[in-house]
């Protein structure tokens, strides 16, 4: 199911740097932003909430440009455990994300398609 997402928000481009960047996060997945939290300690949650208070997303994107996505998960994790916004990472499988928020695979899908709708909730 990871090719649902891909065909959903298509493919993301991210400015070329020496330094990678392990976290991206937006409302949207052409206008994603960089976090500074190499190793998790907390800026990502930082990130978010800032994310939630100016822009009031319904979805939230996460992407990384690594192959470490470690910080992704946990910012999943934090996300599933505030409420309100569904997460989105398209380099994790959607049965894995779906289980981070503690859903089947077809309620998640149906809550990124329609935030809004019942399954959302």
């Amino acid at each position: 199911m990871l090719g649902f997402f891909k065909v959903l928000t298509g493919s993301r481009q991210t400015p070329k740097r020496e330094d990678q960047c392990n976290l991206w996060i937006g409302g949207h997945p052409d206008h994603l932003r960089p976090v500074d939290d190499p190793q998790g300690l907390g800026g990502y949650q930082l990130a978010i909430e800032a994310l939630i208070r100016d822009e009031s997303p319904e979805v939230i994107y996460f992407h990384s440009e690594t192959g470490d996505l470690s910080v992704v998960r946990k910012s999943l994790e934090y996300l599933s455990r505030i409420g309100g916004q569904v997460g989105v990472a398209d380099q994790l499988p959607d049965d894995e994300v779906a289980a981070i928020f503690g859903v089947d695979v077809r309620s998640y899908q149906s809550a990124v398609v329609n935030p809004q709708g019942d399954a959302a909730a």
